[in-house]
């Protein structure tokens, strides 16, 4: 079985066992981010999809997007993505900041910088519980935003990663922060070779 055949059919053991994972991380993000808004953060992955890469736009929506980037290195190459509504960013950035969520209307400066750092923390700490838990290094690049309509987002990670698979990991990510419930997507486009490298420490070298 080739790669993208294995990833399109990949078994529940292993998806399970890649949420585990991911949620250790996102244990971890809702701790750092508790700690710097000063108020309780649950952050929660109820679920992990494998589906093809020309429905990720269907799947998170194709309205406008804030997007937070950070680049994959080392022992597992690839593009992680946290993505967020436009309004649920505006919502966050008031709960943040401790005013009434609906203040802010606007993405300026300093609310770019708020959602950058925090979707910074949240793919730090899946990439660290990833690195952790397979044993790898996995160097991370400086966070980058942007705000626009996904596939515009999306394109050059996809014409990196798009000419070896068409299929991809997208995670649900559930974040609670002071009894307000956000439902936002994370994703990963993990370079083949590296994946391997994980699919096999997942399956016991069975791949």
């Amino acid at each position: 079985m080739d790669y993208e055949e294995y990833i399109k059919n990949m078994n529940d053991f292993t998806k399970s066992a890649l949420l585990e994972t991911f949620n250790i991380g996102a244990s971890r993000a809702a701790d750092a981010l508790s700690e710097m808004l000063g108020h309780p953060v649950t952050i929660e992955v109820p679920h992990l999809e494998i589906i093809s890469l020309k429905t990720l736009p269907e799947k998170v929506g194709e309205d406008v997007k804030v997007a937070v980037y950070v680049g994959l290195g080392k022992e597992f190459s690839g593009h992680a993505f946290f993505i967020m509504d436009f309004d649920d960013a505006t919502r966050l950035f008031d709960l943040m900041i401790m005013q009434e969520p609906g203040t802010t209307t606007e993405i300026d400066e300093i609310v770019k910088s708020a959602i950058m750092e925090m979707g910074n923390i949240l793919i730090s700490a899946y990439a660290n519980a990833l690195s952790e838990f397979l044993g790898l290094t996995i160097e991370q690049t400086p966070p980058e935003i942007a705000i626009d309509f996904l596939p515009a987002v999306l394109d050059f990670a996809l014409a990196d990663i798009g000419q070896y698979c068409d299929y991809t990991m997208l995670l649900g990510t559930v974040i609670k922060v002071e009894g307000v419930e956000f439902d936002e997507h994370f994703f990963i486009l993990p370079k083949p070779e590296d994946m391997v490298k994980v699919l096999e420490k997942l399956t016991g070298g069975m791949l």
